[in-house]
């Protein structure tokens, strides 16, 4: 792939990334203890509002579901709820590409030789890859029934607005870098060894304000993740047997995107099934995974040479 095609896919995968994880500006306020499938799925959008990813977590699943998602963490059978984004694989990589040394100068030249003023083949590149990722949603990837007709609608519209955006603006394509750099930095997160040392929370934690860096240069460049939480609609509510379907409709660069948010009820709270499901299969690993071996017993002190009873 050309390297215009390279950097653009980096770009279009971190909007499908930033789109997912945080929506910035200003929503309708909800109930810290939310009433009802509807008014959870508010809550859950305000909290990724406010870049609050570890409160998303909690409120996203029962307590239990948390703690078992935060010792699969520390197995490494889990980077959920990153696990969520698409394309998660792309997170980490970027970020150790912009916190390397001289990041901002090396990945700036890279920019100026071959994108800076190439709007026809940036455009170009947008709309191949778009056909790629939109063919790969269809027929790849590891998602369910309603994440794929979700996607399927997403990545059009992304494709269209990468096509339009002035991503072979230099001066807006340099301050852009210098935001994400110093955020990535910040994050102290380049490997999946540093998610698993930080663990869950306080990785959450140290991800949010590169997440909130990130929105606001997609900002920048036309694409207004605040005005799709503003317009944030939830719809129809069908109910039974302790599981309810809720519609949401949100406009994405323009355009109207439609899902269906499935909760589940316990103990007079909602919650969001597909991640109660995997925390309950998560369960079963861990109750099969090999327990760590015991830290070995000091070894016992040797005998006094001189006849006199060791000191206690």
């Amino acid at each position: 792939m050309h390297l215009a095609q390279r950097i653009t896919a980096a770009v279009f995968a971190c909007a499908l990334v930033a789109l997912v994880a945080c929506h910035p500006g200003q929503a309708p306020q909800v109930a810290a203890t939310p009433d009802g499938p509807a008014a959870t799925v508010r809550q859950l959008a305000q909290l990724l509002r406010h870049n609050d990813l570890s409160g998303f977590a909690r409120a996203a699943v029962p307590a239990q579901d948390y703690r078992t998602f935060s010792d699969a963490w520390q197995q490494d059978l889990s980077r959920w709820p990153l696990s969520e984004l698409p394309l998660p694989d792309k997170l980490v990589p970027m970020l150790a590409a912009l916190s390397a040394n001289d990041a901002e100068r090396q990945l700036g030249q890279d920019y100026d030789r071959h994108l800076a003023g190439q709007s026809a083949d940036l455009r170009n590149a947008a709309q191949t890859l778009g056909l790629f990722v939109g063919q790969y949603v269809r027929n790849q990837g590891d998602f369910n029934p309603r994440q794929r007709a979700h996607l399927a609608q997403v990545v059009p519209v992304l494709a269209t607005w990468a096509q339009s955006a002035p991503l072979a603006d230099a001066a807006r394509a340099h301050t852009a870098l210098r935001t994400l750099v110093a955020a990535a930095r910040a994050t102290r997160i380049d490997s999946d060894a540093d998610l698993k040392a930080a663990g869950m929370e306080a990785s959450l934690r140290q991800l949010q304000p590169f997440l909130a860096a990130f929105t606001g240069v997609l900002s920048d460049y036309g694409l207004s993740l605040a005005d799709s939480l503003d317009k944030l609609q939830t719809g129809t509510v069908t109910e039974k047997d302790g599981l309810a379907m809720v519609a949401v409709t949100y406009p994405l660069a323009g355009k109207p995107i439609q899902l269906t948010v499935t909760l589940r009820r316990q103990a007079d709270r909602w919650y969001v099934a597909d991640y109660m499901d995997q925390a309950e299969d998560l369960r079963e690993l861990l109750r099969q995974a090999p327990q760590p071996a015991p830290d070995p017993a000091p070894p016992a002190p040797s005998p006094p040479t001189d006849g006199k009873v060791a000191a206690q």
